[in-house]
């Protein structure tokens, strides 16, 4: 067993026990009739401060309190033990009121967007590192345009140079607006090579009607579309990464706020 399954196993382990042990507190509290469902609110609202806390972990690297992949970890198998009270201390009943409805819906929206960026947080930066040349996303819109003009030139080029229109026609009929934007998002999501490779089979099927110099454009052509391949690839899912960030960060902030004028008003009229 891997040091990585090792560490899951444990952590999953700890998430069962900590789920079973406050299981039975939470039984025990009600069958002496203490306030259970204030002990789990309270509860509940220390660990979403505390998995808030991770945010602010990450922009302040410097702060030697654990490292950020310990970080991660306790964040990640928190917030499902804090799932978990979710559901204990809501108990088999619908939400009542405008506010407890809303605290409901931000706290399943900011968990479930939370399973996702686990999800992503860990299977994204691989693909990301082994899917060609690693590219920062700032200038990914830039050398963009710098490939599609590259590529412009190289077809103007090959007219001028073979007095043919083969690969120019080609050119402009599949591969400019290739060039001119970003393509094929659900497939680099998914992994699937299907577009790249029906695109490189449609280029394979000219080669027939080529000469011996147009062959030569071509080869430069098809190199220039696999590194547009991982351009594409790049731009999506980091910026996947991004957009996720964008929405689950405002959505912990609002249940923050949220939660904590209910925990208030719960704590004064109950």
């Amino acid at each position: 067993m891997t040091n990585l399954r090792k560490r899951r196993l444990i952590a999953f382990t700890m998430l069962l026990i900590a789920a079973v042990g406050y299981g039975w507190f939470d039984f025990a509290l009600k069958t002496h009739f203490q306030p259970a469902v204030k002990a789990s609110g309270l509860l509940l609202f220390t660990l979403m401060v505390f998995l808030t806390l991770f945010n602010a972990r990450k922009k302040l690297p410097f702060i030697p309190v654990l490292q950020a992949s310990t970080w991660m970890q306790l964040h990640i198998y928190l917030g499902y033990f804090t799932l978990l009270l979710f559901f204990l201390h809501m108990g088999i009943r619908i939400p009542q009121g405008g506010l407890e409805i809303s605290v409901a819906l931000l706290f399943l929206s900011v968990s479930l967007s939370g399973v996702l960026g686990a999800y992503l947080s860990r299977t994204f930066p691989v693909r990301l590192t082994h899917h060609g040349e690693n590219l920062l996303f700032e200038r990914i819109s830039g050398i963009r345009y710098q490939l599609a003009e590259q590529v412009e030139a190289l077809v103007v080029d090959s007219v001028s140079t073979t007095n043919s229109s083969t690969i120019a026609d080609f050119y402009r009929e599949h591969l400019r607006d290739y060039f001119a934007r970003s393509h094929n998002f659900w497939s680099h999501l998914t992994g699937s090579p299907r577009p790249l490779r029906r695109l490189l089979e449609r280029m394979d099927a000219l080669d027939r009607f080529l000469n011996a110099d147009e062959r030569k454009y071509m080869e430069q052509l098809t190199e220039q579309v696999r590194v547009k391949d991982n351009i594409d690839f790049q731009w999506y899912l980091q910026g996947t990464l991004k957009i996720w960030l964008f929405v689950h960060i405002p959505l912990t902030y609002a249940l923050l706020l949220f939660a904590a004028v209910h925990g208030l008003l719960a704590w004064k009229f109950t």
